[in-house]
């Protein structure tokens, strides 16, 4: 590789990292992934994104088409294929070609099928205890570029960084929204019961252990009643 490849090839990369780490949602992150990854790693025409949490099942979280979102839900399904491989253990799970691969004989003759040449996974994992598969398919031609391995376990590792930001700030987000709706069914007991906001807690702790809901269910419940008989009096 040429020393002005390998600067042209940096500011790519650096670029789709740039876009994958701007301030979005986690569904836009995602949905910024696919053609950065294709417009990065050459010689794939499609990709998709497996990730799964902690003891979590796999999840097809992004694909570039349809077609190869049907090939990773079937690897799913049958617990077999380069997708499932590359989630499982670290590394790089290579397949230069379909026809001639062996390890997952249903997916290869399913994929073959489909029209997919050769393929490749990379092993993605956080500390927050994601992992996930960034999956290449090839469907025209055979063999996998001699460069694409390297570009694709960069770019793995801005994916990896990205997503394990994205999942942290969701589950910040919905421990907020519950400590908020929490604090508004206290609020609303502590005014129609006239107790405090002891005896208003032990209320929604009671309530969530004798009917098996969780304890913020109950309290979002409690509020949507209020914020309707409101409405109805307003009205």
């Amino acid at each position: 590789m040429t020393k002005a490849s390998t600067i042209r090839i940096g500011a790519v990369v650096a670029e789709a990292a740039r876009r994958i780490n701007a301030p979005q949602s986690l569904q836009e992150r995602l949905a910024a992934i696919m053609p950065a990854v294709l417009g990065t790693v050459p010689g794939f025409e499609h990709a998709s994104l497996s990730v799964t949490y902690r003891t979590g099942a796999a999840q097809s979280r992004t694909a570039s088409s349809g077609l190869v979102e049907k090939l990773d839900l079937y690897q799913h399904k049958i617990n077999e294929g380069p997708c499932l491989e590359a989630l499982r253990e670290p590394g790089l799970v290579m397949v230069p070609s379909v026809r001639e691969e062996s390890r997952w004989p249903r997916y290869t003759v399913r994929a073959a099928e489909a029209g997919i040449t050769a393929q490749m996974a990379v092993h993605l994992r956080d500390d927050a205890g994601l992992r996930g598969a960034l999956n290449l398919y090839r469907t025209t031609g055979e063999g996998i570029d001699p460069e694409a391995a390297d570009l694709a376990t960069l770019f793995a590792t801005h994916v990896a960084l990205a997503l394990g930001r994205a999942h942290a700030e969701e589950h910040l987000n919905a421990a907020l929204d519950t400590r908020k709706v929490i604090g508004q069914a206290l609020g609303i007991l502590m005014e129609r019961y006239k107790i405090d906001e002891v005896r208003a807690f032990g209320f929604l702790s009671r309530a969530s252990q004798n009917s098996n809901f969780k304890l913020r269910d109950i309290a979002r419940e409690i509020v949507a009643q209020a914020e309707t008989r409101y409405g109805v009096e307003d009205s």
